[in-house]
């Protein structure tokens, strides 16, 4: 049997890389005594498979990973089981029962929105997406791979939204995950930093949504498209 979930990573353990969460989901579900299966051979480990890596000091509303299980085991039950163990800030939100062919959240996942929170000050927040929509190319220094080349941001971004608050501003940026062009959170500070937004204004970030898209049609991992 396998699982898909939906968890949430809040803002106190946004600092935890990879394998920290690896290691502490895996522990969680010990802890919880959840029949969960072991990979073979000399090192066996929890057939496990999270969702795209959560960026350190980053944190997320909808992450996702998939769990194989030796036996069923209900929706309900293994939320309860796993939100009694795991620790303040993290919570299991929700959980379903996959198809044996469902395709791995590493092949699936190719877009997300990244939100930024910013104070609030003069800038003129509310046109900075069609400023920056309008462009035909907006060009950062690469920070994944191949470092320090000029990368094109503007084919993997989708959409930008402004909302404001009383004493802040959060700005969402849906882009692409992968190919073709992947877009990181720390590239999209870069393009913000490059139209007047200063980095010492940005209160937090996070990960607000995954997503499967198909042309223009964005589902979460618990959907499919029709």
């Amino acid at each position: 049997m396998r699982l898909r979930a939906e968890y949430r990573v809040e803002s106190n353990l946004k600092f935890l890389g990879n394998l920290d969460m690896m290691n502490l989901m895996t522990r969680a579900l010990r802890r919880a005594g959840i029949p969960f299966a072991l990979s073979e051979g000399f090192n066996p480990h929890v057939k496990l498979s999270m969702g795209t890596v959560l960026p350190v000091g980053v944190w997320g509303k909808q992450e996702y990973f998939d769990l194989e299980l030796i036996q069923d085991m209900q929706s309900d039950e293994f939320i309860a089981k796993m939100n009694g163990v795991l620790p303040l800030g993290m919570e299991i939100q929700r959980c379903i029962k996959l198809e044996d062919k469902q395709a791995a959240l590493m092949k699936i996942i190719n877009a997300a929105s990244y939100t930024f929170i910013l104070k609030n000050s003069d800038y003129d927040y509310a046109a900075l997406p069609d400023t920056l929509m309008s462009q035909d190319k907006l060009l950062v220094k690469s920070r994944g791979k191949q470092k320090g080349i000029d990368k094109d941001l503007r084919p993997g971004i989708f959409e930008i939204t402004v909302n404001f608050h009383e004493e802040s501003v959060m700005i969402s940026i849906l882009v692409n995950v992968g190919e073709p062009v992947n877009v990181r959170y720390d590239e999209l500070l870069d393009l913000l930093k490059d139209h007047g937004v200063q980095y010492e204004e940005v209160l937090d970030i996070f990960r607000s949504e995954n997503f499967m898209r198909t042309g223009n049609i964005f589902c979460s991992p618990f959907e499919k498209v029709r």
